[in-house]
Formats: structure tokens, sequence, C-alpha cells
């Protein structure tokens, strides 16, 4: 079975800009029947990342804790990071390398690529030049998958009609 390992911007964007709580909750309710089936998936470092808001996006994050959507990192993931980690430090400039290692961003790579799954953020992919260390530069180094929320959403056949 394919799946998707959410970055904590997708849950972020989400509730501010396309998908509130309150204008779209068959967004939130369709997240729900994935994580049932286990389709959605997101390490727990995003979940950390979302509590840290104190609203009703880290509200639903805790209500999701237990429920085996936020995933702990096990040997091979770890091994993954520290490959990740290596990668990064020896390509980027130390203080963008380590925003990028100090945030969920690298989890969410390494649990994909562990996993076989697919990667989903809203980052784009960056030139060569960029001194930002992005996702999708990650992911393609890796041979891990990304796509953006709204392919996942299709690719999960999802339609939130009225």
């Amino acid at each position: 079975m394919q799946s998707f390992w959410l970055d904590s911007d997708v849950f972020i964007q989400a509730k501010r800009i396309y998908y509130p709580f309150d204008i779209f909750p068959g967004f939130w309710a369709f997240l729900d029947r994935q994580i049932e089936a286990q389709t959605i998936k997101s390490p727990y470092e995003v979940f950390i990342e979302l509590c840290r808001y104190g609203d009703q996006l880290s509200d639903w994050a805790r209500g999701h804790r237990d429920r085996g959507f936020f995933r702990e990192p096990d040997d091979a993931v770890q091994q993954n990071f520290t490959d990740i980690a290596d990668y990064v430090q020896d390509t980027y400039e130390e203080a963008f390398a380590s925003k990028f290692l100090s945030d969920a961003d690298p989890w969410v790579i390494a649990h994909a690529k562990t996993d076989g799954g697919t990667v989903v953020t809203i980052e784009k992919i960056v030139g060569q030049d960029s001194k930002r260390v992005k996702i999708p530069n990650v992911c393609r180094e890796f041979d891990v998958p990304f796509i953006d929320t709204f392919e996942m959403l299709r690719e999960l056949g999802a339609s939130f009609d009225v």
C-alpha cells in the first residue's frame, strides 16, 4: 500500500489558507479516514512542530498523537536520517544546514525513504545555487518521491462536495 509522509507545512497551510477547520471540515475528516487506513503518516517531530502554535491545529495534532499517525523513528529511519544529515552538512553552508536539520524536514524524508513512501510538502525544487535546503532537493538526492498536497488529494481520490 502506498504511504504518504506529510510535512508540517501541509497542515499549517491547510489550516491557514486552503482548508480552515470551520470552512472545510471535510478535509480534516478525509485526513482522519486516511489516518485510519494508514495511508498518511508523519514523524513525531511534525507533532512537536504543530504543538508549538497553541491553536486549533495544535489541538488537532494532540488528538491524533495516540492514533499511530505520528511515528517514532526506528533504527532504519535513524540510519537514513544520519545519511541525510551527512549529505546536508557536506553540501550546504553550516547555518542553512543547521536550520534544516533542527526541523522535522529531514525526518519526513528519512521515514519516507525507509517506508518506500512519498513525501508530501508545499516546498518546491530550488536551483543548485540556492543556499537554502529544501525538502524536494534532498528527496531528489535520495531517490525519494515527493508531491504537493493537491497531488496527494488527487491520488487518494479526495472530493469535497457540498
